[in-house]
């Protein structure tokens, strides 16, 4: 057996034991809809508008400043109309995912979502800027590289400690505190979990291993270019959003941030240039 089917089968056992919540209905019959070669958009709309929370969440995300519409929609269709079926499959799956966990802790929770959702907003605009990444692959990125946190915060009670203790080594890696403590890690956990949800394997391999800092800097055949792509991507777009919160530093962007830019070839002058404007649209 290849080495690469026994660490999937380890990795699942590992899914197993944690409980990883299963891919949404909604999510499977959308992504059949989209990728139909002629879509129904009535469909898609009857298909959000059976949820009466997605269907106000979806129309309040179109209408944030982030999309920066003239005048704002007011209805399912014409977010649609206004997204495109790309975007608002990619858009209806951060919501889902959102609204796939039950936390004993709401107040933490709603934190994490919205740095979430502002990370994909940042890496979507970042691509904009960066070529060769696709800007609906990118915000799709920012949404799923931490999804495996929600998952382990369910699981362990304990596992907020765990994250302040990861948050503030700057000696050893992010997922290795986690593994000494719970024998897996949100990353982990995270691709995972986009399998399951049929996630794309470029952006799968992407949340594995998106704390492996060096994997931007040296050749590795189990990373492709398009999964360092994305993993820089989320890495500066994680501390735009730190910058947003009016932290000065974190330490994952003193880990890797030097990588990132260098990955995309971009000088510490252009990213803050770049950074002022995505902080300005998340104000």
């Amino acid at each position: 057996m290849e080495d690469t089917e026994l660490v999937n089968q380890e990795l699942e056992r590992v899914a197993t034991s944690i409980g990883i919540p299963p891919c949404p209905a909604i999510l499977i019959e959308l992504s059949a809809e989209v990728r139909s070669e002629e879509p129904d958009f009535s469909k898609i709309e009857q298909l959000v508008v059976k949820d009466v929370g997605l269907s106000a969440t979806l129309i309040k995300t179109v209408n944030s400043p982030f999309y920066g519409l003239r005048t704002k929609v007011g209805t399912v269709r014409q977010s649609i109309n206004t997204l495109g079926l790309n975007m608002l499959s990619r858009t209806i799956t951060g919501l889902v995912l959102r609204n796939s966990f039950v936390s004993k802790d709401p107040v933490s929770m709603e934190r994490f979502w919205d740095a979430s959702a502002k990370t994909a907003m940042s890496a979507s605009y970042l691509a904009k800027h960066i070529p060769g990444i696709n800007r609906d692959d990118a915000y799709t990125f920012g949404l799923f590289q931490n999804c495996g946190i929600p998952v382990l915060m369910q699981r362990f009670p304990e596992y907020k400690q765990t994250l302040g203790l990861a948050n503030n080594t700057s000696e050893r890696n992010f997922t290795q505190i986690e593994d000494e403590t719970h024998s897996t890690n949100h990353a982990t956990i995270g691709y995972l979990l986009t399998k399951s949800w049929n996630m794309p394997e470029t952006l799968s391999t992407a949340v594995r291993f998106h704390h492996d800092y060096q994997a931007l800097t040296e050749e590795n055949e189990r990373i492709t270019t398009p999964s360092r792509n994305l993993m820089a991507i989320g890495l500066l777009a994680d501390h735009i959003v730190t910058l947003h919160s009016k932290q000065n530093f974190s330490l994952e962007w003193i880990k890797g941030g030097k990588a990132a830019l260098s990955h995309f070839g971009l000088s510490e002058a252009e990213f803050n240039e770049l950074s002022h404007d995505v902080i300005t649209l998340l104000e």
